[in-house]
């Protein structure tokens, strides 16, 4: 062990003694010997045996963050280079005009700079080797006093005693730089200085061993290692606040992966045991990943915590948080491009309230690479509270000015054609005209396209009964486990799935319904075949019946041909609506 680890286990037994009863500070000699801060502060000693490598320059540019300024001298300023990592950066200047700049009559009693301190223990101790002036009595004060002679003649730096030269008086640098102010038993008569130099060895060997001393050299040993109180707490409190900020991270993380697949988060949480198999997937992905992660492990396991981050709310808290980033981040842009577009839309909840889905359609350009983005980026959902075309302006205005988002750039908008919405005299389009006479109004092109459709069916009762038809295909098949196995599995009887198996219709997107035009169209073959063998080996009447009705009206040359007509009409809609939705408005 090296002299500075002895001298730290003997301050703390020091420190640790029963001897605390407020009658006597003192301690014998033999048990203070090993522990005085000369010993302590060894990078101390290796300063004086190695002096700062002090450079002087002209100007403060030519400074880098490696050196330390000790201080300046007219137009000089003097630096050190060889201690510079040891302390760092610029600090308060000393005064280097002074012959002795660290002396402590040039400084206030109470000096709260750190950088002030450091830089006044970077100098090195005020300790003058002059002819020292003889008092009334005869005496005055020697250079012997800065060394504690043992008994076996060696001799030991007192770094802690100084010697004023302005003052005329020795006191203790580390009593005046790190004694504690407010302790019980605290005395300033060696931080306001000492000059009876007929018992001046007594004052010095009762001080160096007192309490008040002692627990000031513990503090300017941690400062010389360049470890402060401040920093330490510093320190306490960083690895704190990254301990948090890794699990929030990971919390984060979480939250991002499970709502990209749009999966739900919570479930029924109310049990307090861990791994409770009805606990919702984040939980469950939190208690997974514990297993692997030291971070999220010491949250699960500290039982004395009380914060976990895992609760309902602070989930919640964390979605709003994100969406909010996320939102700024999409207005950032939308405020960058010189005009934008407007999509509304709305829907009820489960509540039966009605939700407005707010789109902004922008552009996004690239300078350097020269290119142009055409972005859709949703908002939100709104809530509506009246359902008309004022509440919606209004609602679309607010909406605009709660982001920042200026109204006088839009120059688009796209809603369905219920006249609430595109009415040309009261509808939300028109008041938006009114205040933006430039913003447009265009009617959503896949709802206008699935109008056409829907009307362009209706114009025939003939294509009308074809797909109730098909409607009535499926419902047979799928009202019965034992006919669909029939048709989904066909002849190997569940050893071999077919690929296509029939489909509904869709009440509302036209486009959607070739689907159930293409499954009929590739399995037509086969619901015949299915179709007469129910009408064979059955013994339900009804069942017989509605498969023989089905087996006709499939049969049927009309049918057909309506078929072999609408497929390839529908299948070209739905691929020219996935494929160029995105460039519509452009």
């Amino acid at each position: 062990m090296n002299s500075r680890g002895i001298v730290e286990i003997e301050v703390e037994n020091v420190i640790n003694n029963n001897n605390f009863d407020g009658k006597d500070e003192e301690v014998e000699e033999e048990q203070i010997l090993n522990c005085i801060e000369i010993v302590a502060s060894t990078s101390n000693i290796e300063k004086i045996a190695n002096p700062p490598k002090i450079i002087t320059v002209k100007d403060n540019k030519t400074i880098s963050d490696s050196h330390v300024v000790l201080g300046k001298v007219n137009d000089d300023i003097l630096v050190d280079q060889s201690s510079a990592d040891l302390y760092g950066g610029v600090m308060d200047l000393l005064n280097l005009q002074e012959d002795f700049p660290t002396d402590k009559a040039l400084f206030p009693e109470l000096i709260t700079n750190k950088n002030l301190k450091q830089n006044i223990l970077l100098f090195g101790p005020c300790k003058p080797d002059i002819n020292f002036p003889i008092n009334s009595d005869g005496k005055r004060f020697s250079t012997s006093y800065y060394y504690l002679t043992t008994k076996s003649d060696t001799k030991i730096p007192r770094l802690w005693l100084c010697y004023s030269v302005c003052l005329d008086k020795s006191y203790c640098e580390t009593c005046w730089l790190f004694a504690d102010r407010g302790y019980s038993k605290f005395k300033s008569d060696w931080i306001d200085g000492i000059n009876d130099w007929n018992h001046l060895s007594q004052c010095i060997q009762r001080h160096e061993c007192s309490i008040q001393h002692l627990d000031a050299t513990k503090l300017r040993s941690i400062c010389a290692k360049t470890h402060t109180i401040d920093a330490e707490l510093e320190k306490q409190y960083s690895d704190e606040a990254m301990k948090w900020r890794n699990i929030l991270k990971r919390l984060i993380k979480i939250i991002l992966y499970l709502t990209a697949g749009n999966s739900a988060l919570r479930g029924n949480e109310g049990s307090k045991q861990l791994n409770n198999p009805t606990e919702g997937n984040f939980l469950r992905t939190v208690y997974l990943l514990a297993e692997f992660d030291p971070f999220l492990k010491s949250v699960l396991e500290d039982k004395n915590q009380k914060i976990k981050y895992l609760s309902a709310s602070i989930q919640n808290e964390l979605i709003d948080i994100l969406s909010t980033d996320l939102r700024r981040t999409i207005c950032n842009e939308i405020r960058n491009s010189i005009f934008f577009s407007v999509i509304l839309d709305s829907t009820q909840d489960n509540t039966k309230e009605d939700q407005v889905s707010l789109v902004i359609r922008y552009t996004k350009v690239n300078h350097e690479q020269k290119q142009i983005v055409i972005k859709e980026s949703f908002l939100g959902f709104f809530l509506l509270k009246h359902h008309n075309s004022i509440s919606y302006a209004d609602l679309l205005k607010n909406t605009l000015l709660k982001f920042d988002l200026n109204i006088l750039k839009c120059r688009g908008q796209g809603y369905d054609g219920a006249a609430v919405m595109s009415g040309s005299l009261t509808g939300v389009q028109k008041r938006i005209r009114d205040i933006v006479p430039n913003a447009t109004f265009i009617h959503c092109c896949s709802h206008n396209i699935n109008l056409i459709i829907c009307d362009a069916a209706k114009s025939t009762r003939k294509v009308l009964s074809f797909f109730e038809t098909v409607q009535d295909i499926y419902n047979f098949f799928s009202s019965s486990s034992l006919r669909w196995k029939q048709l989904a599995f066909g002849e190997d009887k569940g050893l071999k799935i077919k690929n296509v198996t029939i489909k509904k219709l869709c009440p509302t997107r036209w486009e959607a319904r070739h689907n159930a035009i293409f499954s009929l169209k590739q399995r037509f073959s086969d619901i015949l075949r299915v179709l007469s063998n129910i009408q064979l080996t059955s013994d339900k009447s009804d069942e017989i019946h509605m498969a023989k009705i089905l087996q006709n009206k499939l049969g049927s040359a009309e049918f057909i041909l309506i078929l072999c007509i609408w497929e390839p009409i529908l299948g070209s809609l739905q691929l020219y609506l996935k494929l160029y939705s995105l460039f519509i408005l452009a």
